[in-house]
């Protein structure tokens, strides 16, 4: 799906172009909802994974779960502000109502130690998130608590139930534990493996007294009854101890699949790691009992999951997680799925990108310093419809884009929509052409994240910013552009030399 990333109707006599609005979609389609949250206005239920320390780029491990309320199926886009270098963001598609939990994907890099508010947003609905940065290097900071019930029984802890004799554990099995925090910062807290089981779980902690660390475990429970577990952690003076009880391995199930509307969550790359990811399906169980579903093995990805279903003619959902992989190759792989107990099979269609291009320039000068833009830069085009008050009809639109490296915020785009025929070798186009139906979009984000940006306003004349495209053929487009570039505060960037030679997707 394209984004036409700066294009906001506002339903009125002009049109009003904003940066911060640049992956809003002007297809048909979007999803509804709100995201779920308490109270206080804090996302609710929320799963916050990974470490975050100053200085270090935020990579597969780093993100945030939240739950929506999908109204109206269609496609998403939901994302946080960005604050102190870094920011969570998610799209993609939702084809089931209901609850459904979204996965954010953390990019950038944290500046500083300190605690950040994030602001999640989707449709009209907004909730917060907590994250703590730690330092780095010898200016990290190690997480100073205690498991509340140390030295005997943690005290509170509870259990997912859902832990069977012989089968798999998922991330869906978990202990939760209580912990009271002194200190701020990253934690990791292990336990000892016992009837083939054992817990982890490793974050950052903020100040506060009886907070829920989520425990995950791994492997497979091999008898039935309870067991005892002690907790090791980062401060070796703090140690509990907890009970698990595995219940008997039940009969295996009966039930047969529907892939019919099947939901993917992650993001799927080649050559990216695909752990975390994971697919719902629908299964019908006749009889209730065990099942333990996978696929065969595409682009170097399996997809597999286990657990007890209860007997029921509604259809049940069911999570496959996804191989670490990575992904051998971008395209679209067929998955069949199996499984015991299972009538018949059925078949998941998943399309993995290809890998971040980094073919091409994307380049500018402001004063003496020349910006260059080839870490992941590309220029692709696409048809838009045109909503109201622009003309019926489609729009040509270019994308432009790249980022100055991995990790930075320093990135910079162009959009240009307008009307047919499509663009030919040496046109020039400006952001005072609404009058003509031509629409540009530049912004440029520099490596503290302020956006300076020039875009088509339909009520007022805009500092001048032009683009020339050179050549465009099926699979190349090269060009130049020079102008003014402004902030929220008012201030200037002047643009010169800019210059792109990219391959068009």
């Amino acid at each position: 799906m394209k984004y036409l990333r700066f294009l906001v109707l506002f339903l009125s006599a002009t049109m009003v172009f904003t940066a911060c609005q640049k992956e809003l979609s002007l297809e048909l389609g979007l999803a509804t909802g709100s995201l779920k949250s308490d109270t206080n206005g804090d996302c609710l239920p929320v799963l916050i994974n990974g470490t975050y320390q100053k200085d270090t780029l935020l990579n597969a491990t780093n993100y945030v779960d939240v739950q929506v309320n999908i109204v109206n199926t269609g496609a998403y886009v939901i994302k946080t502000d960005t604050i102190n270098g870094y920011s969570f963001s998610a799209s993609g598609s939702v084809a089931v109502a209901g609850l459904n939990t979204i996965r954010l994907l953390g990019s950038g890099r944290p500046v500083a130690p300190s605690l950040d508010v994030f602001t999640v947003k989707f449709d009209t609905s907004s909730c917060q998130i907590n994250v703590i940065v730690t330092g780095t290097g010898g200016g990290s900071t190690t997480a100073v608590y205690t498991l509340v019930g140390t030295p005997t029984t943690c005290t509170g802890a509870t259990q997912s139930n859902n832990f069977y004799a012989t089968i798999q554990t998922t991330p869906a099995n978990f202990v939760d534990v209580k912990v009271d925090v002194t200190t701020a910062g990253t934690y990791t807290i292990t336990s000892s493996t016992v009837n083939g089981v054992s817990f982890s779980s490793t974050g950052n902690l903020s100040v506060g007294t009886n907070q829920t660390i989520r425990l995950l475990a791994s492997g497979t429970p091999t008898a039935a009854g309870p067991f005892q577990y002690a907790l090791n952690t980062t401060t070796p003076a703090s140690n509990c101890g907890f009970s698990l009880t595995v219940q008997a391995a039940p009969t295996p199930a009966t039930y047969s699949f529907d892939c019919s509307t099947p939901q993917f969550f992650g993001t799927y790359q080649a050559g990216s790691s695909t752990a975390g990811d994971s697919v719902i399906i629908s299964i019908t169980s006749t009889a209730g009992g065990s099942y333990s579903i996978s696929s065969n093995t595409q682009n170097n990805v399996t997809f597999s999951g286990s657990g007890v279903l209860a007997a029921s003619p509604t259809p049940q959902n069911v999570t496959l997680y996804a191989s670490a992989g990575p992904a051998s190759a971008a395209g679209t792989f067929t998955y069949t799925i199996t499984g015991t107990g299972g009538t018949g099979t059925c078949s998941l269609n998943q399309t993995y990108s290809s890998a971040p291009s980094t073919n091409g320039t994307l380049s500018f000068n402001i004063g003496s310093v020349t910006k260059t833009f080839n870490f992941i830069n590309s220029a692709d085009t696409s048809v838009v419809a045109a909503p109201p008050p622009l003309p019926p009809g489609n729009f040509f639109l270019l994308s432009i884009n790249g980022d100055a490296a991995a990790g930075s915020q320093e990135s910079f785009y162009i959009d240009i929509a307008k009307q047919a025929p499509y663009f030919i070798n040496g046109s020039t186009y400006n952001v005072n052409q609404f009058a003509q139906f031509i629409l540009l979009d530049v912004a440029y984000t520099d490596n503290t994240g302020i956006d300076y940006t020039a875009t088509t306003d339909g009520s007022i004349q805009t500092m001048p910013f032009s683009v020339t495209i050179n050549t465009i053929t099926a699979t190349n487009v090269t060009g130049t552009f020079t102008g003014a570039v402004k902030n929220t505060a008012g201030a200037t960037l002047q643009i010169t030399n800019g210059a792109f030679n990219l391959p068009l997707q």
